[in-house]
């Protein structure tokens, strides 16, 4: 990781519930390792953007998986902000690249797909199976592409996936845990890092589920 100039704040979002999460069966049109948000993980996305806690949000960024996408999208529109597609931030274990060019054009305009590799946090379009120490360095990848992307005062949305989530954490606060330890994170719960001109960064909270009440 690289020294820190500059003060921003990044707020790490598991994905809403998942159809996948609620056990609810979804249509054949959508991929499989790609399911919808569930009713309920769409009206949590809802209030998500409806909280005070993404209104200075200055860029968004999800996986490029459908629910991270849902999740994000109302954000997206209250804000009129791109959201910016990283396959980086990609559920361990997907077998799929992302969700269908044709469905991102056609529901969810202000998603941005990254088409061409190297990605640009330097991974690949399809992750396939991970050692532990290439999950970790996936990990590192995002939060140094974060750090080179962020400007002073920034805020940046991160929408990912709860078995990813601890690699990012672990990147993120520049900490060395064991694969058995298990980052916690509930749908749609937020956990807010802010990086400082100190170079330390500072875990503000954890698993949030207050703007979702």
């Amino acid at each position: 990781m690289s020294l820190n100039k500059k003060d921003f704040i990044i707020s790490f979002v598991r994905h809403a519930e998942s159809c996948g999460n609620a056990g609810i069966h979804y249509e054949n049109e959508y991929q499989e390792d790609d399911p919808p948000l569930s009713p309920h993980g769409l009206l949590q996305a809802e209030k998500l953007a409806q909280s005070s806690y993404t209104d200075d949000i200055t860029k968004i960024y999800s996986s490029t998986l459908l629910r991270t996408v849902q999740t994000a999208y109302p954000t997206a529109v209250k804000l009129t902000k791109e959201i910016i597609l990283l396959p980086d931030l990609m559920e361990i274990g997907t077998e799929i690249s992302g969700t269908e060019l044709w469905r991102l054009k056609n529901d969810y305009p202000l998603a941005v797909p990254c088409i061409s590799e190297p990605t640009p946090c330097g991974g690949k379009l399809l992750l396939g199976d991970e050692s532990y120490e290439e999950k970790i360095a996936r990990g590192r990848r995002c939060t140094d592409y974060f750090y080179s992307e962020a400007r002073d005062g920034d805020h940046f949305m991160v929408v990912s996936h709860g078995s990813y989530f601890g690699y990012l954490i672990r990147a993120a606060l520049n900490i060395t845990l064991p694969e058995s330890f298990c980052w916690q994170v509930d749908n749609c719960s937020m956990t807010r890092i802010i990086f400082r001109k100190d170079n330390i960064p500072k875990l503000s909270f954890a698993n949030s589920i207050n703007h979702l009440i």
